[in-house]
């Protein structure tokens, strides 16, 4: 279509089966069409165009051909309908015809480019006749509404109206001397403000806000003017990286609190000399580096705490220096005068180059500096007892001493040609002397060597090796329930536990001690069959009692309605008691909670114990009986980790370093008088069922506890209700030297229910029990009623013998009447 200046208008198509109809009207039906014709003629957008088309060819309304002219090497997409001839397809070029589309699939950038350049030629000859045009009446005469973009057109310009024309037009040029003049002023404009702006901000300290600012440059900051300034977060201005931008960073993170160091250089990256500073741990007063890598402000809470924390450790530091040159050992207890400087000390101590071993149960910290021999043997018998020999020498660092008197476990299977776990078994039996190092155990060299040359060694080897309770079982040619039984009666000792198949825990026990006991294992058996027919004869003692009783007649009692528990809604929370109490445990005060059994005391210990060992110290879970602590000892497994749970009883020893350890409240009271050294690192004891505290044969263990447990241990005490509770706190308050908060609770969360107990020892509630006890009484009527039956054929039977004997003995003769039977006399 063609309008009356004979430019092409574009036609405006709503369908696409009306695009493809108009497609074939405008098609020839006597010759062929390349598809660039095609696209210049009917000025179509090229998707919408190539899709048709594609349409066409492959309903077979349209041939396509890639041909290649006389003379070219690249191949020109072909377009003809099915009446053109063949004579007439063989003149466009060499090829194949066919009616495949993706002969069609072309570049659309490319056809537009080439809309685009037919469309620039028409505009720049319409805009010849000097006469400026806006965009509306450019479309209207070119006839076309996807025009380019008229502003990126070279030859174009636009003027101040917004009406278009060429640059070498006389407007044209007048509009570009114009601009010309405009540069020149904004240049001299810059410079003008560039030059101001260094004497304004010579001073790095200075900060304008935007209207003094603008006062000072004689209007508003351009925004290419060359020079190193910025809106602060206050909305003033400053020069980068100056002492002013400096303040300005300092005052947002008193704001808004500490950022870590990638948020901070993410945020405030332009202040360079700041970021670099900081970043090389260099602080620039106002800021300060926390201890976890923050960044932050003095006058922050955050940063009053650090640099009061610094001024406690200046004391510390040459204290510490001190000790570092007069003792090769020392705990803490010597380095402490607050207990809270006992973290701040820490990270002084492994700053420095100490560390952290355990001798014998007692920690110590190893000096960094050199001492002589003869000393660090003197004060290793002085703190822990044990008795070493060293020679006249030079002064060396106790650690590297240690390390030349010991070995790894792994250097000692090598020297002793044993399996690690071998040589653990040794150390557990204390065949071998050791020391904790850190995580890793150090074997004596010197006990080593003696034990390596022991002639029992491989019998001492395999009585220390750890046995399942089946591999026991087949040794004292019984069961592995029996063996577990031989464990839970203090027979033997279990030694760990290990994961079985199914996932849950089987016990472990030392080969020795199995076959100590495998002589007694017969008496052992005996003993206990004897009980087992002692409890057969009592239970059916009791039975005979119950069947002579008299059963309930009359008309039976209602069964009581049982009410279901009411459904959890929403999340679990805890309850007043439970908060106020784990506040006052994390606060750092004592503790002692009274409440009903199973309102959730455990709860109480659990928070405080995460928080102790997340702060990396230790803490101490008592109990007053070893079914309890094992109890116990499983269950805090599963909630903080095997590694980090530990049980120490009497007669067991399983993870003895782990920074949570469950006793019984003996060892701990044991551990206040042997081994005070050893519980430096415990923050807190947790003492279960302390209302033990009244017991007349035991209860001392929990007062001697309280009384001589270290200064710095903080207390949580678990009871049952108690009248006195506050008589209770109040003397340990007094012992202690600080308040105890008593937590009380006496609303009981979990009702008390009665259940009964048949004789196969199965617990029934009250409806099992009422059925069980009607089932007994009726299997009891039925075997009573058999039994009437059986004496009563019995006694017809006997009757009918003694008919039959009788009439026997009438018949003979010359015998002597008698009315008895014969068997009677």
């Amino acid at each position: 279509m063609e309008n009356d200046t004979g430019e092409c208008s574009v036609l405006v198509v709503k369908d696409k089966e009306q695009l493809k109809t108009y497609i074939l009207q405008e098609l020839p039906e006597d010759k062929p069409v390349s598809l660039v014709d095609l696209v210049l003629k009917l000025r179509l957008k090229p998707q919408l165009l190539l899709a048709a088309l594609q349409s066409l060819v492959a309903s077979h309304h349209l041939r396509v051909a890639r041909l290649r002219s006389n003379g070219e090497e690249a191949e020109t997409v072909w377009l003809a309908r099915n009446e053109v001839a063949e004579q007439e397809l063989a003149t466009a070029g060499v090829g194949d015809w066919s009616y495949s589309p993706q002969l069609v699939a072309v570049r659309q950038r490319k056809l537009a480019a080439l809309l685009g350049d037919d469309a620039r030629g028409s505009i720049l000859r319409l805009l010849r006749d000097g006469q400026p045009r806006n965009l509306a009446q450019i479309k209207l005469e070119v006839g076309n509404e996807e025009l380019p973009s008229l502003r990126n057109m070279d030859q174009v310009v636009e003027l101040p109206d917004g009406r278009f024309t060429l640059k070498d037009t006389a407007l044209g040029k007048a509009e570009m001397e114009r601009r010309y003049q405009q540069l020149k002023l904004l240049k001299e404009r810059q410079a003008f403000q560039e030059k101001k702006l260094k004497e304004i901000f010579i001073d790095g300290n200075v900060r304008l806000s935007r209207g003094e600012l603008a006062e000072a440059l004689g209007g508003e900051l351009l925004p290419k003017v060359k020079f190193p300034i910025l809106r602060l977060i206050s909305g003033h201005y400053a020069v980068a990286d100056s002492p002013a931008a400096w303040e300005d960073t300092a005052q947002y993170l008193t704001r808004n609190g500490p950022l870590t160091m990638d948020d901070f250089i993410r945020k405030f990256r332009i202040h360079g000399t700041l970021v670099a500073s900081l970043r090389a741990g260099k602080e620039i007063h106002p800021f300060i580096i926390l201890p976890d890598g923050k960044l932050t402000t003095v006058t922050t809470i955050e940063g009053k705490a650090e640099l009061a924390r610094r001024e406690m450790g200046k004391g510390l530091r040459e204290k510490l220096e001190e000790i570092y040159r007069q003792q090769p050992f020392f705990t803490l207890g010597q380095v402490l005068e607050v207990p809270e400087q006992r973290e701040v000390a820490t990270k002084m101590i492994q700053a420095a180059g100490a560390y952290r071993i355990y001798i014998n149960g007692v920690g110590l910290w190893a000096s960094p500096y050199p001492h002589p021999p003869k000393v660090i043997v003197q004060e290793l018998k002085r703190l822990t007892g044990i008795h070493l020999e060293a020679n006249e020498g030079q002064d060396i660092v106790p650690l590297t001493w240690l390390a030349s008197r010991s070995m790894s476990v792994s250097e000692a299977a090598d020297r002793l040609k044993l399996g690690e776990e071998d040589i653990l078994n040794l150390y557990e039996l204390e065949e071998l002397g050791s020391f904790r190092l850190g995580n890793s155990t150090r074997l004596w060299r010197d006990e080593v060597k003696t034990i390596k040359y022991r002639p029992d060694l491989h019998k001492i080897v395999k009585r220390a090796a750890k046995l399942t309770t089946l591999e026991a079982a087949d040794l004292l040619d019984t069961t592995p329930e029996r063996v577990r039984r031989l464990v839970r009666e203090g027979y033997i000792n279990p030694v760990g536990e290990i994961e079985a198949e199914n996932g849950r825990l089987g016990i472990l026990v030392r080969r020795g001690d199995i076959q100590a006991i495998k002589e007694r294992f017969a008496g052992i058996e005996h003993e206990w069959s004897l009980a087992a027919k002692q409890q057969r004869r009592e239970a059916a003692q009791l039975s005979v009692a119950l069947r002579k009783e008299k059963p309930p007649a009359g008309k039976k009692r209602p069964r009581r309605a049982v009410a279901a528990p009411p459904p959890l809604l929403g999340q679990v929370t805890l309850d007043q008691f439970q908060e106020q109490a784990v506040t006052a445990a994390l606060a750092g005060r004592n503790v002692l909670v009274a409440a009903p059994t199973g309102t959730g005391k455990t709860v109480i210990a659990e928070r405080l114990i995460e928080a102790v060992i997340a702060k990396g110290k230790s803490a101490v879970y008592t109990s007053p009986l070893k079914a309890l602590s094992n109890q116990k000892f499983v269950d805090f497994r599963n909630v903080f980790g095997q590694d980090r749970v530990g049980l120490v009883t009497g007669d067991i020893s399983i993870n003895p370093y782990a920074p949570l350890l469950i006793m019984t409240t003996e060892i701990f009271r044991n551990r206040c008088f042997s081994e005070p050294e050893g519980l430096q690192d415990v923050a807190c004891v947790v003492f279960d069922e302390i209302h033990y505290l009244d017991d007349p044969e035991r209860g001392t263990a929990w007062e001697e506890s309280i009384i001589f447990a270290p200064a710095h241990v903080k207390f949580l005490g678990l009871s049952a209700t108690v009248p006195n509770i506050q008589e209770i706190a109040d003397w340990m308050g007094e012992v202690r030297g600080e308040q105890v908060e008593v937590v009380v609770e006496t609303n009981r969360a979990v009702p008390l229910a009665i259940n009964w107990l048949n004789s196969e020892g199965i617990i029934l509630d009250e409806d099992e029990a009422r059925e069980y006890i009607e089932e007994a009484i009726r299997k009891r009527s039925q075997e009573r009623k058999a039994e009437r039956v059986a004496r009563e054929m019995a006694r017809e039977l006997a009757r009918a013998e003694d008919v039959e004997q009788g009439n026997g003995r009438w018949k003979r003769r010359g015998a002597r009447r008698s009315r008895k039977p014969i068997h009677r006399h």
